[in-house]
């Protein structure tokens, strides 16, 4: 929607109205637009692909744009900050008109759509209060929430997101100046109109090009929650759906507990102390698979087979295991746990669905089968997080605390295995050194040696680690940085080679240029930089580079 101001205030539904709406229709998955259209008030010089429908009162605009909407019959609704701007303000001015019906939006008849506060917090996004917005049997999408929960970028307007993903930019009409605008001809007033249709049409691309949809849908099915939900809620409702789903079909009951912060703690994953450096050698890294969900499944952790202490004594020794917390889980063939088969499902259905995906070469089954397989892998690595969580619905720190207990120990063994194994002693022509390692992987330096041989010794070593260990759990050769810039825990970049032809990219973590919080000259800086050091290999010309810089 486009509102009117006094070009120097922030429009605000009380005072200001709203000039323009703009409607871009489609059936998804499909080019074909069905409607592109635009109401306005005053008069609208004629649009190229597009209906003009001019009015010269407000509540009569507003009343044929509600008209609108229930004629069409949308299932989803999307646009870009729709939920916190152009829902409350179009009310707004509905109530201050006194349009009647105008919030019966939804497919039941005579029911109002409802709003409420409402608040979604995260470890990695923070707090952030929105609005919820209910309208029977219409999704609404709102493009800058799912942007927002999804991808890491340093702006979030809608002319930043759109170059990005989209590499195409809003129309150039500045808030200011629209009040002239409406104030002027019907020309003018087009000009705000192409402005309105564009910001409704780059939602709408942005929308098929993250393949929502497709995404979300997916997501639904496999996790048993209603597709709203996906878009409001978290991980855990996703967890919760899946488990009350397993436990009815195995005829189980789940306690609903009060949620609170406990404030209990238990320890988290492991990171071996780095060795810095600028490693000019190939450096492989070394990746264990699904790894919390592979603990889980391997030692079948799950909330049913957690032993109390008071259990334990009445218990058969070799009916239980002991995890390095020292809590007793009834093993699989006593007592086969919700969670391992939840995940196990998961993970077989990821399996299936990337093999059909492989098959197949229909772009829409495409979509599908990708959107089915990242659904399945999202879900299943959020099963621990569920149980850490202790604001959550069902914590559980005897599982969250053993899982990283086991993470922890797996890291620091296969440090040990590696270094023993490819050594000197052992009748091979070098020693290997694990330089790092960071909860789930190691990165290990074999020496000077061909980008072909390290890539061989590191699927050997893959092979040789994972034997040490109980299935499902799989230690992977994921990659090689060469050459590889260790700076601290959490702080490297390399040139990452997944093939000897070629190098895939440089890959960064921790460091200035993928950090949000810097300016764009910092960023730009160290990119030039890593540039220079990884692909050209010039370390004298990356320090000639900083210092013209500084010195400009």
């Amino acid at each position: 929607i486009e509102c009117n101001n006094d070009g120097e205030h922030f429009c605000t539904p009380d005072k200001n109205e709203v000039i323009q709406i703009g409607n871009v229709c489609k059936i998804a998955g499909t080019e074909e637009i069905i409607a592109r259209n635009i109401f306005t008030l005053g008069g609208c010089s004629e649009i190229a692909d597009a209906d003009v429908f001019s009015f010269k009162d407000e509540a009569a605009m507003l009343q044929a744009w509600r008209n609108f909407v229930v004629e069409v019959d949308p299932d989803i609704i999307t646009g870009y900050n729709i939920l916190n701007f152009d829902y409350s303000y179009l009310f707004g001015r509905a109530d201050k008109l006194k349009i009647k019906d105008f919030s019966n939006l939804g497919r039941i008849k005579n029911k109002r759509i409802s709003f409420k506060d409402s608040t979604f917090q995260s470890k990695a996004q923070g707090i952030r209060d929105t609005k919820e917005v209910v309208m029977e049997g219409r999704v609404q999408l709102d493009m800058l929430q799912h942007i927002q929960r999804e991808h890491k970028l340093s702006q979030y307007s809608l002319n930043s997101v759109s170059l990005n993903f989209l590499k195409e930019q809003k129309e150039d009409v500045h808030w200011t100046i629209i009040k002239d605008l409406q104030a002027g001809t019907d020309d003018s007033r087009r000009r705000i109109a192409v402005y309105c249709l564009k910001d409704c049409y780059l939602p709408l691309r942005l929308l098929e090009k993250l393949m929502c949809i497709f995404n979300y849908t997916e997501m639904a099915r496999v996790t048993g929650v209603p597709f709203s939900y996906l878009c409001t809620r978290g991980q855990q409702i996703k967890v919760l759906s899946q488990l009350l789903r397993k436990a009815r079909s195995c005829n189980m009951l789940i306690p609903t507990q009060t949620r609170g912060d406990r404030g209990d703690k238990f320890e988290g994953a492991v990171v071996i102390e780095p060795k810095p450096g600028f490693y000019k050698t190939p450096i492989a890294t070394l990746d264990f698979a699904s790894l919390y969900p592979s603990i889980m499944m391997a030692h079948n952790l799950c909330y049913c087979t957690l032993v109390p202490p008071s259990v334990a004594p009445k218990l058969d020794k070799d009916s239980f295991i002991v995890t390095p917390t020292g809590e007793k889980f009834m093993k699989a063939e006593h007592r086969k746990g919700l969670l391992p088969i939840v995940l196990e499902e998961l993970l077989a259905a990821r399996k299936k669905a990337r093999a059909e995906l492989a098959q197949t070469t229909d772009p829409f089954m495409q979509k599908v089968l990708d959107g089915r397989q990242l659904a399945l892998k999202i879900s299943a690595n959020s099963v621990y997080g569920f149980t850490g969580a202790q604001a959550g619905q069902l914590p559980c720190l005897q599982i969250s605390g053993s899982v990283t207990s086991y993470g922890r120990q797996m890291i620091d063994k296969t440090k040990a295995k590696v270094e023993e194994y490819y050594s000197s002693a052992n009748g091979f022509d070098f020693d290997a050194e694990v330089i790092y390692g960071d909860t789930d992987s190691v990165m290990v330096n074999f020496g000077d040696m061909s980008l072909e041989r390290i890539i061989q010794l590191g699927n050997e070593a893959s092979q040789v680690v994972t034997a040490e260990f109980t299935k499902p759990i799989k230690l992977e050769f994921e990659k090689v940085y060469y050459p590889y810039l260790l700076m601290a825990k959490k702080r490297y970049a390399g040139l990452l080679w997944t093939k000897p032809e070629n190098y895939d990219k440089i890959d960064m973590k921790g460091i200035e240029s993928v950090r949000r919080d810097n300016c764009s000259l910092v960023r730009n800086t160290i990119n030039t930089c890593l540039s220079k050091l990884l692909i050209e290999r010039d370390v004298d010309a990356a320090v000639e580079f900083v210092k013209n810089t500084v010195a400009s």
